[in-house]
C-alpha cells in the first residue's frame, strides 16, 4: 500500500515538473522570438528537436512555425509530454491516492489541470502566451 502510494505521489510530482519545465522552454522561446530579426526566426524547430519527439511532430503537423510547435508543447493531447498531457497524467496518479493526500493538494492539481484544459480551448495565438506560460 505504501510503495503505491509513493510512487503514485512520485509520478505525480515529476509530471507537474515537466509540465513546469515545458513551460519555460516554450517563455524562453518566445522571448527570443521577440527579440530577433525576422530574417533570422527560424527558433522553432530545434525546440521539438530537443524534446527528441520530431517525427511525433512532422508526423501530425508538418512545418514548425510558431503557432505549430507551441500548440504541440502546450496543448496537444496526442503528444505525452506536452503540459496538458502531463498534467492530466499528473492528475491520474493523485486521482488514485486521493484518500491519501490532502483536500488541498488534491484541489490546487485538479484546478491547475483544469485552467490548462479550458486554456486549450479558447482561440490560440502564440503571441499571448506569456501571461499564460508564467
Amino acid at each position: 500500500m505504501l510503495s503505491r502510494v509513493a510512487d503514485a505521489i512520485y509520478w505525480a510530482s515529476r509530471y507537474v515538473e515537466r509540465a513546469e519545465n515545458v513551460a519555460r522552454f516554450i517563455e524562453v522561446n518566445l522571448n527570443l522570438m521577440f527579440e530577433t530579426p525576422i530574417q533570422r526566426r527560424e527558433t522553432w524547430r530545434p525546440l521539438v528537436m530537443t524534446t527528441g519527439d520530431q517525427a511525433h511532430f512532422d508526423r501530425n503537423h508538418g512545418e514548425a512555425t510558431a503557432d505549430a510547435v507551441a500548440w504541440f508543447l502546450t496543448f496537444d493531447p496526442a503528444y505525452p509530454n506536452s503540459i496538458l498531457s502531463s498534467l492530466a497524467t499528473a492528475r491520474d496518479n493523485a486521482r488514485t491516492v486521493r484518500e491519501i493526500i490532502s483536500r488541498e493538494m488534491w484541489q490546487e492539481l485538479n484546478e491547475f489541470y483544469l485552467m490548462v484544459k479550458q486554456a486549450s480551448r479558447d482561440p490560440f495565438r502564440v503571441g499571448e502566451l506569456g501571461p499564460f506560460l508564467r
